[in-house]
C-alpha cells in the first residue's frame, strides 16, 4: 500500500504574500482615487506579472511537491526542481539529519534549486562533494543514503513519513 506525504509552503509565507499583494491592492486604488492615474497603470503592469509569478513559485508550486512511500521504493515528485524514483535495493541507509546543524549537509553548490519561507526543493552538492536532492518544509528531514546521492526528504508530517518508511523498507 502506497502512502502519500505532501510538502507544502507554510501557511505564514503565503499570508504574508496575500497581505503584500491587498497593500499593493489599496496603494492602486488609493492612485485611482487621488488623481494619480498613470502609477496605479505603472503598479498594475509591473506587479500583476510579478504576483502571478510569485502565486506560482509559493504557492502552486510546493503543493504540488509529494513524497509517496511504497512497497517498492520511494517515488519523490517535486517539479520542476527534483523528481526521482528511489527503488528499496538501492537504500544503503536511512537516518534523522537536521539541514541547520549538521555539517556533513551544508549546501555547497546548488543546481535546479529554490528556498524560500522554509521551503526548500532541488538538487546540491554538500560539504564531501556529494550530490544531494532535497524536498523539505523543515530543517529536520529523514536522510536517505544511495550509493549515488543522499534524499533529504521532510515532508509536513515527519514521524508519519519516518513510520512509513520503516514499515516499507527492506
Amino acid at each position: 500500500m502506497a502512502t502519500t506525504f505532501k510538502v507544502p509552503m507554510s501557511k505564514a509565507v503565503l499570508t504574508l504574500f496575500l497581505l503584500a499583494v491587498a497593500a499593493v491592492a489599496a496603494v492602486v486604488a488609493w492612485s485611482f482615487n487621488s488623481g494619480l492615474t498613470w502609477t496605479g497603470i505603472c503598479l498594475i503592469a509591473v506587479t500583476g506579472p510579478l504576483s502571478l509569478f510569485y502565486w506560482y513559485m509559493l504557492y502552486i508550486t510546493p503543493k504540488r511537491a509529494s513524497i509517496t512511500v511504497a512497497d517498492e521504493g520511494i517515488l519523490l515528485a517535486a517539479p520542476p526542481f527534483s523528481s526521482a524514483v528511489i527503488p528499496w535495493a538501492s537504500v544503503e541507509k536511512v537516518f534523522p539529519a537536521d539541514l541547520a546543524k549538521d555539517e556533513a549537509f551544508k549546501i555547497t553548490k546548488t543546481r535546479k534549486y529554490m528556498t524560500f519561507g522554509g521551503y526548500k526543493s532541488g538538487v546540491v552538492e554538500v560539504r564531501d562533494g556529494r550530490e544531494a536532492v532535497v524536498v523539505a518544509n523543515r530543517t529536520d528531514v529523514l536522510c536517505i543514503q544511495t550509493g549515488e546521492r543522499f534524499y533529504l526528504l521532510g515532508p509536513s508530517d515527519l514521524p508519519g513519513f519516518r513510520e512509513a518508511v520503516e514499515k516499507s523498507a527492506p
